[in-house]
Formats: structure tokens, sequence, C-alpha cells
């Protein structure tokens, strides 16, 4: 994972509360996920970017996407596993969304289909630079380090 700055507050604009009715794993690995998922209208790609190692709660960078990046992504989540060019397009997915108004964080035990929600618009200067598939590695490694 990359972050283009240290530290990511949850600072809490708006609250958003919603259901998850579709969710689909794009990377999994020791509990870190990485998923794409549909909240009753919409449409967001959810990256863990922080875990508690002591109770389990996980925090999520999501960013909403638009109607054309949703169908882009409905025909990648179809495919057993990703090439790199796949890889390439949900960055450049989660890139061209990453902005202003289309950026949450979430703090979830888990999350699954049903699961209400609730998550907090970020502010601009929260909006984070990510790579996906996330370096799970930096999670451990900044465990100390309040995110």
């Amino acid at each position: 994972m990359k972050i283009d700055q240290p530290g990511l507050p949850l600072r809490k604009i708006n609250k958003i509360e919603v259901t998850i009715i579709q969710l689909h794993i794009l990377d999994w690995y020791d509990d870190i996920i990485t998923s794409w998922v549909s909240l009753e209208n919409d449409s967001y790609i959810f990256t863990c970017v922080q875990k508690d190692f002591t109770d389990g709660e996980k925090t999520y960078y999501g960013v909403k996407t638009d109607e054309k990046s949703s169908k882009e992504m409905q025909n990648i989540i179809g495919k057993k596993t990703f090439t790199k060019r796949d890889w390439s397009t949900i960055n450049r997915i989660f890139e061209e969304n990453n902005k202003s108004d289309n950026v949450f964080l979430l703090r979830t035990l888990s999350l699954s289909v049903g699961l209400d929600i609730t998550f907090s618009k970020v502010r601009n200067s929260d909006i984070r630079t990510i790579m996906l598939p996330v370096d799970i590695s930096t999670l451990y490694t900044c465990q100390d380090r309040d995110l």
C-alpha cells in the first residue's frame, strides 16, 4: 500500500448509513481485505488501511465508483484470478474516482452482505494515494502508529 502522507485521521464530516447489498473480494490475505461493494444505490472499492490487532477492528478507505467504472468492475469481478492488466484497470478506476466527495472511511470488525454500516466522508486533505493489491506488510510494520 502506498499512502502519500503519514497518518490517516478519522475526521468525520458526513456520516452515511447504508446496507451492503453485494460484496466481491478483490484481494484477501490474513484477514486484510480489498473489495468492491454495492451499497444500496452506489458502488465502492474498499481497502483495509489499518487493523487493530487487539480487537480486530479494521479501518477501510472507500472510494465511490462512477457508473462507467462500476460497469468495468463488474467485468473484472467475474474472473477467478486477476491479471496484471486487471489490477492496472482497478488501480486506474480507484485513482480516477479517488477525489473530493467520493472518499470515505469505515471502521468495522467485518464486511458482509446485509450488514448495515456507517461511514464518514473525509476531507480533501485526507485523500490518499493507494496502490492495489495492498502490501499488507505495511499494516504489520505500523501497528503502533495511529493511522
